[in-house]
């Protein structure tokens, strides 16, 4: 029997090889700054948005409240009162709502969904500039007043920098591109992948803050968006299991040398 004979500097090498090809497989790839993609999260404190939003002079004095969400499976469907389906949400807690990146870069019209037609909104900003373009976001809401007399369906979310600020801006055929929510108190960078890493706080704005009478000052919820998770594919890890299993057999070896 051939007996095979490792000093400890062979070891060490064999194990800094298998270490390497296991990270070097496991660690993302460093990107350039490309397309903003990730998932945002628009978290509402219903309690604060309908106390933002109490307005006798309005009509609908007793604030409004999102009842409803819509994901990005939804994206054709027209939204209404009568509209079934959706998430429903706590009239008084806070609730958290995906809103995938869409990763389209032209605008997607749907007229024939619903009165006023639905779009997938395009994203064409860069993460390494973001003075300019736009982040598309799927989803749509049902707002009720809580006095139960009045419905609105913003939808077609887009989140737009104009100047410093942040908006989220909604989209139908009725009233075109109007803001919605604006970001304060926002964190804004890059992840080591040149990913945007984006947060805030979330006010009243805009054209629906006006349609009722809204406390445009006042934090009714917070947003973040952050990069997708990307799963490890089970291939990696019996790979790395291999390399591992390599350097043990290669350790009993020299054990038996020894």
């Amino acid at each position: 029997m051939t007996i095979l004979h490792y000093n400890r500097n062979q070891l060490a090498s064999a194990g800094l090889l298998a270490f390497s090809a296991l990270t070097a497989v496991l660690a993302p790839a460093t990107a350039s700054a490309a397309q903003v993609s990730g998932d945002a999260t628009i978290t509402i404190n219903n309690a604060a948005f309908a106390a933002a939003s109490v307005n006798v002079g309005s009509g609908y004095p007793n604030g409004w409240i999102v009842t409803k969400h819509w994901g990005a499976s939804d994206n054709l469907l027209g939204i209404t009162g009568a509209t079934n389906g959706g998430t429903a949400l706590s009239a008084t807690a806070s609730t958290a709502m995906s809103f995938a990146v869409n990763s389209n870069t032209t605008t997607n019209s749907y007229p024939a969904a619903g009165p006023y037609g639905r779009t997938e909104q395009a994203t064409t900003m860069d993460a390494g500039n973001t003075s300019i373009g736009q982040i598309g976001l799927s989803g749509a809401w049902l707002l009720t007043s809580q006095g139960g007399s009045g419905i609105l369906t913003p939808y077609d979310f887009s989140l737009v920098k104009t100047g410093s600020t942040w908006n989220i801006k909604t989209f139908d055929t009725g009233f075109g591109y109007q803001n919605f929510l604006k970001l304060t108190n926002v964190a804004e960078s890059l992840n080591s992948n040149g990913e945007l890493l984006l947060s805030g706080d979330l006010q009243w704005t805009g054209l629906w803050a006006g349609l009722v009478g809204a406390n445009t000052n006042a934090v009714v919820g917070t947003f973040s968006l952050a990069p997708s998770a990307v799963p490890v594919p089970a291939a990696v890890w019996m790979f790395g299991s291999g390399l591992l299993g390599l350097l043990g057999a290669s350790r009993r070896k020299a054990l038996v040398a020894a």
